[in-house]
């Protein structure tokens, strides 16, 4: 655009666009080189590998009534279809049926079908695509929350190197197959944002909708609680502000309390906490009891009991978890299983090294996840480990922080890719991997 001046001269003025979101551009490129290369990988392995079709285990196995609809012929198969397999399918089944009383469906959390049903109605209920593309963005929300996170906390180096990390593990491939993954890790990551910056309906909702994606919602509590007494603590925080590293945050002017902090308590002392802290500590518990109640009335079984089918209730010290998972590596040659118990070691030391430099809410997240991972045998030891450790953002942030130059960095993503390569290789193919 030309602007005439004054004294005659023409000025070209530049028209300024709006920038984007930090850590967006990083979550698109990255969805999309990810996306690109993991569609390419499939199509490899279903060129030169004979490859079961969708859902081959549950219609084998569970005696299905009903089926959903399956991307099981022509282009769609290799291009959709492959990622139709083990959780995909039973989200598959629940969005296209809702949850049937003769089925262990009620298992599976409601959110993620929930939008794989209303994103598949313009496409006609193809559930299987839908579930991909709730994937998809769930994956770039997750990036780009995680990227602020630990801008913020850390720095843009280390925030670069954590989303990139996650993106590449060797369990990265469920962030972009139709599973809870991406879904749960945004939902998550979004609501201690939320938390640390003191955003309370925004902490609300994400940690209320991270409970109806999956069990272990529930444990956002935890973080969620700690920033509020933090803000609470500090003579309460206004909302929308930004807390620092360490769980704080400098008020604008010294010894000032902001109207919006919370109500005076009756003794003049310290603020009552603000309803909307309280609310968004609750939140999680509130939806996870929601759909357990909701469930046991209409269904007639929570999810609880539905895990009597699926492996067990029981709990064991994780010695015994570990020594199991050994002894079945040795008697059954079982890759996966060296995989898992591999994994497991591995993130308990991040976890345990990043202890003191971690703030309180990461390690609140991560830990309970970890030890519920680690005290289960359901119905192999350590099934879907690898998975399950793909949302312990706070595993990889440490890995961030330890792999500063090159050689680490290139160590790290060479051995993620070459097992991310090979775990993907199992899926397509129909072998167990979570």
């Amino acid at each position: 655009m030309s602007v005439r001046g004054l004294s005659g001269f023409t000025v070209r003025v530049r028209p300024r666009l709006p920038s984007l979101p930090e850590g967006l551009g990083d979550a698109l490129w990255l969805f999309v080189l990810m996306r690109v290369g993991l569609g390419l990988f499939g199509l490899f392995v279903w060129a030169h590998v004979a490859i079961p079709g969708p859902c081959h285990f549950e219609l084998a196995r569970d005696g299905w009534r009903t089926i959903p609809p399956l991307a099981d012929s022509g282009a769609e198969f290799p291009l959709v279809g492959i990622w139709q397999r083990w959780d995909a399918c039973w989200y598959s089944k629940v969005a296209t049926f809702g949850y049937e009383s003769y089925e262990n469906s009620v298992a599976f959390w409601p959110l993620m079908p929930i939008l794989m049903r209303i994103v598949g109605r313009p496409l006609g209920a193809d559930v299987a695509l839908s579930g991909l593309i709730v994937a998809g963005v769930a994956y770039v929300a997750a990036a780009t929350g995680l990227h602020r996170l630990v801008a913020r906390d850390f720095s843009r180096p280390v925030a670069r190197r954590t989303v990139l990390f996650v993106s590449i593990a060797p369990a990265a491939f469920f962030l972009f197959a139709p599973f809870t993954e991406a879904l749960f890790l945004a939902l998550s990551v979004w609501a201690i944002v939320a938390a640390r910056e003191r955003i309370w309906w925004l902490a609300a909702v994400a940690g209320l909708l991270a409970s109806l994606a999956r069990i272990q919602g529930v444990f956002l509590v935890l973080p969620i609680a700690w920033e509020a007494w933090r803000a609470w603590r500090e003579g309460g925080m206004p909302s929308g502000g930004r807390a620092s590293p360490s769980g704080g945050r400098a008020s604008p002017s010294a010894g000032s309390v902001s109207p919006s902090a919370g109500s005076v308590s009756p003794s003049g002392g310290r603020p009552l906490p603000p309803a909307t802290s309280v609310a968004a500590t609750v939140a999680p518990l509130a939806g996870w009891l929601g759909f357990v109640g909701w469930s046991k009335l209409v269904l007639g079984r929570t999810p609880l009991d539905a895990q009597d089918v699926w492996g067990g209730r029981e709990f064991h010290p994780p010695w015994e978890v570990v020594d199991a998972s050994w002894r079945w590596i040795l008697d059954h040659h079982d890759p996966v299983q060296a995989v898992n118990l591999a994994l497991l070691i591995l993130f308990a030391l991040l976890l345990l090294v990043g202890l003191p430099r971690l703030p309180a809410s990461y390690s609140l997240y991560a830990i309970p996840q970890l030890i519920l991972i680690g005290t289960r045998i359901q119905p192999t030891p350590l099934t879907s480990t690898a998975r399950y450790l793909e949302v312990l953002f706070p595993a990889f942030v440490v890995a961030a922080l330890v792999a500063r130059g090159w050689r680490r960095q290139g160590t790290w993503i060479v051995a993620s890719l070459l097992l991310l390569g090979a775990l993907l290789w199992l899926f397509v193919t129909g072998d167990f991997v979570a």
